[in-house]
């Protein structure tokens, strides 16, 4: 066996299996049945929630206290799902603690308790020296 047949069959097998590869099905996405109209509107009231908590938390994260309160007490927030309206009472109480209203810091974090029981901080939230004991304050009236 010459040395270019050697090495000339397992090349083309390679390619071969390469080349079949390609030709294999790939299962097919599975096609999503169009939104109904009721659900398209919650969609667009979800969506206008998420939005106006982000801008929130935008306000929130460079120090515009008031009016990151007012975009997370916004009417499209409140008319948002659980979760949106869990993540602002969140920042709510975090906005309440940095301007040392304590009571308001444990009451929006009790409110989001009341809408979802399972409600944490991670563990940097939850240390924190201003609304970690607001939180533990909390979640201990709530059990």
């Amino acid at each position: 066996m010459s040395i270019q047949h050697r090495y000339a069959t397992p090349f083309l097998l390679a390619v071969l299996s390469l080349g079949l590869t390609g030709c294999v099905n790939k299962p097919a996405k599975p096609v999503e049945p169009p939104l109904t109209e009721e659900q398209k509107a919650q969609k667009a009231i979800e969506d206008k929630g998420r939005t106006v908590l982000g801008d929130g938390v935008s306000l929130y994260q460079n120090g515009y206290y008031s009016q990151a309160e007012a975009k997370f007490l916004s009417p499209d927030v409140w008319a948002a799902s659980d979760a949106t309206r869990v993540e602002a009472l969140k920042y709510l109480a975090f906005t309440y603690c940095v301007s040392e209203r304590k009571v308001q810091c444990r009451q929006a974090f009790e409110r989001a308790l009341q809408i979802k029981p399972s409600f944490t901080l991670d563990a940097a939230e939850s240390t924190h020296p201003l609304w970690g004991p607001e939180f533990k304050a909390a979640k201990a009236s709530f059990k």
